[in-house]
């Protein structure tokens, strides 16, 4: 009887799970994002009938002298169309402390972007993420990415 209810806990456990499409991370050369730098990440959308939530991946050092991050999120369509976001992510709380998780000097960030995203074409999909902050050269950023993950299938 144990072995039977331990079987259905997996199961159900394993059907409430996320799934993530990707979760990438680009190190950034010598720290330094240049505000020309885009960072270009490729996925591959196939099951238009679910929900995604979108995540910004961000490593700084100790030494990043912002407490946000303000960003452009492109996302190219397979058709070519073309979605820009606008974010402002929050590194730290108003004390200057990181919300991120710290290991040694560097702190990593997996921020929320976007909730319940539908992405109605399949195919291949492109995310560009750009730093937007009025530094052409963001100093401190060692690796930016993102995750996709799908969430729920869309009831019709």
């Amino acid at each position: 009887m144990k072995k039977i209810a331990f079987y259905i806990f997996i199961i159900i456990f394993a059907a409430c799970t996320v799934v993530p499409v990707i979760d990438q991370w680009k190190n950034i050369k010598n720290s330094q994002w240049n505000k020309n730098n885009k960072i270009s990440i490729p996925v591959e959308i196939h099951d238009t009938g679910y929900y995604y939530n979108l995540y910004v991946n961000l490593r700084v050092s100790n030494d990043y002298k912002y407490s946000n991050l303000w960003l452009k999120l492109n996302i190219i369509y397979p058709d070519s169309t073309n979605l820009e976001n606008d974010l402002m992510l929050t590194l730290a709380d108003h004390r200057g402390k990181w919300i991120g998780n710290t290991l040694g000097h560097i702190i990593s960030f997996r921020l929320p972007a976007l909730k319940n995203k539908v992405f109605g074409k399949s195919g291949k999909y492109r995310f560009e993420l750009e730093q937007n902050m009025r530094d052409t050269v963001l100093k401190e950023v060692v690796s930016v990415g993102i995750k996709l993950e799908k969430v729920q299938e869309i009831l019709k």
